[in-house]
């Protein structure tokens, strides 16, 4: 079975082995389905005869015959569809699930290579075709594959002759169907990698709108998702084209068998070599076949956009990036972190990025990072993180060569919050407590009041219990990085990374943080990037960077008294910060 899962007839097999059980049961309703209802033309054909003879007992007890098998034939059929396409969406939820726990376990860098709208695509249309054809599609070929020998069968026993003329159409349908079917496949190609274009430019646009709107850009914008919408609109209708012809095809075979059956088949009655009831038998016959062999053309073009669609999802699974390590229960000590960095490097295939670097924090200790743009902050606290994997050098916590064995347990005890917080469509409170879902409303209002939110809790129309909205959209950017400050607070971190966390908050409500935030120093090991001196004054000692290199460590005293970056940029800001004083005392 292993060799089946490879071929290309066979991609669905992995997908349903799991599901043997179910499957099968699913093939015997097919079976018990299609066996009484290609037995009910026979019955039709021997009340006929019955009725021919003036058999009227026999005619009634034929009939009855008929009716009891189509009664058994529609709950086969209600049996069939339950559990098959029950099946599909068994399916179809496992899949979700397991892309899902992908998605979740991919390290940062594969996002940075991927596109949300494309990974939308592929998680919810992919997976929609691949529902489809191991739902519906394969139950319509499981019917053609149960009532064609159960069929056939009949009609030879009835006349071998007529059989043959009546089944000789048929043999070009497959070939049809063939030419149909690759040709289908090739479009669909298209169609979901353009539909994954246009996901990805919406998601973007929409995302982007306050810049879309700064700039003026509605009307190019719109222009590019109508060439985007065009390309998909024009492959969707030649995919239409494409799957219309499946009908007419398998009506065009279905009429010329009935057309043999009436010309042939009326010959055979007139020379007596076939009753009357035998002809009525072979009409009901070539209808109980029509149908499977018309959704055949259906099911056929099911499943070429399901292979395509999974063909993107397997693409997707096997990613080069290595897993991150499975979530862990985990008890940390109760002491800081402490951090040790030997010749650490991480650089982009621009040349740019970090190191080698050297740094050591003691367990309680603070730094500053000061740089500037570009000069590697967010790189540096992100390697700290976890979130990037040194290329070079060795990252050690608490002692420990910082790998797969090591990172949950520096997870746990980490407080990460980037430049840009991202609040999540839900209650204020919901936000908060992510990070300790059991932390209670006292531990809440208590960390709320650190980072000077309480009154804003208290101004809102539900407090805590106030929905946000999407990526927190009721709050200012000032409040939304104070939200996501306290959110890293209420964990009690043992390494506390801010990066750049207080950018959109106003003088005075970073003083009062900062004042606040002296009350945590020492009971976490802290590491904050920062282009505001005075920030980086309320740490022991302060590192400049400049192209990912150390450029000067010192503690911030000793750095103002130095020629350099930092003595430069505190000359500076004190005289902005003396100039804003005076005007405020002027007014």
């Amino acid at each position: 079975m292993a060799d089946l899962s490879k071929s290309k007839l066979w991609w669905w097999w992995p997908l349903m082995a799991r599901h043997r059980r179910t499957l099968h049961w699913g093939l015997v309703a097919t079976v018990w389905c299609s066996v009484a209802a290609s037995v009910v033309p026979y019955w039709a054909g021997r009340a006929v005869n019955a009725l021919e003879h003036q058999d009227w007992h026999g005619s009634k007890v034929f009939l009855a015959w008929m009716l009891a098998f189509t009664a058994v034939a529609g709950v086969g059929r209600y049996l069939m569809r339950n559990t098959l396409i029950g099946l599909s969406r068994e399916v179809e939820r496992e899949q979700r699930e397991a892309l899902y726990g992908f998605l979740l376990a991919r390290p940062f860098s594969f996002y940075e290579r991927q596109r949300v709208g494309d990974l939308m695509s592929r998680v919810g249309d992919d997976v929609g075709t691949v529902r489809m054809a191991t739902g519906p599609g394969l139950m319509s070929f499981l019917q053609v594959l149960s009532i064609l020998p159960v069929t056939l069968g009949l009609m030879i026993h009835t006349s071998w002759r007529l059989t043959l003329a009546v089944m000789l159409p048929f043999s070009f349908l497959a070939l049809g169907f063939y030419i149909i079917g690759k040709w289908s496949h090739m479009v669909q190609q298209k169609l979901q990698l353009a539909f994954s274009a246009l996901s990805t430019f919406s998601h973007e646009t929409i995302s982007g709108e306050r810049v879309v709107q700064a700039f003026g850009l509605e009307e190019a914008r719109v222009a590019q998702f109508g060439a985007l919408s065009y390309r998909h609109a024009s492959l969707s209708m030649k995919q239409s084209v494409i799957f219309s012809a499946y009908a007419p095809l398998s009506a065009l075979i279905s009429g010329l068998s009935a057309l043999v059956l009436v010309a042939y088949g009326g010959s055979l009655v007139v020379k007596g070599a076939l009753s009357l009831g035998d002809l009525t038998a072979f009409t009901g016959f070539l209808v109980a076949m029509a149908w499977p062999m018309m959704s055949l053309g259906w099911s056929a073009n099911l499943f070429q956009r399901a292979r395509a669609g999974q063909e993107r999802l397997e693409q997707l699974l096997q990613s080069p990036e290595r897993a991150l390590p499975p979530a862990e229960s985990i008890t940390l000590p109760a002491v800081p972190a402490s951090l040790r960095l030997t010749g650490v490097t991480h650089r982009f295939e621009t040349g740019r990025g970090l190191g080698p670097i050297d740094l050591d924090l003691a367990p309680g200790d603070s730094l500053a990072v000061v740089g500037s743009i570009g000069s590697g902050k967010t790189l540096l606290l992100q390697v700290l993180a976890g979130l990037r994997e040194p290329q070079g050098g060795q990252l050690r916590v608490d002692g420990e060569l910082l790998g797969d064995t090591t990172l949950r347990r520096h997870w746990a005890g980490l407080g990460w919050v980037p430049q840009e917080a991202f609040l999540f469509s839900d209650t204020l409170r919901m936000n908060l407590a992510m990070g300790r879902p059991e932390a209670s409303d006292e531990e809440i209002w208590e960390i709320a009041r650190v980072v000077a939110m309480d009154e804003l809790i208290r101004r809102l129309p539900d407090g805590l219990d106030t929905v946000v909205g999407e990526r927190g959209v009721i709050l200012s950017g000032g409040e939304r990085q104070r939200t996501a400050l306290a959110r890293a607070l209420l964990r009690h971190p043992r390494l506390l990374l801010l990066d750049d966390a207080l950018s959109a908050v106003d003088a005075e409500t970073e003083s009062r943080i900062l004042e606040n935030l002296r009350g945590f120093l020492g009971t976490s090991t802290l590491v904050v990037a920062t282009h505001r001196v005075f920030v980086a004054e309320t740490c022991a000692r302060v590192l400049v960077m400049e192209e990912g290199r150390t450029l000067q460590l010192d503690t911030p005293g000793a750095l103002a008294a130095q020629p350099g970056l930092f003595a430069r940029l505190k000359r500076l800001q004190s005289l902005e910060r003396e100039i804003v004083s005076g005007k405020q005392r002027t007014h």
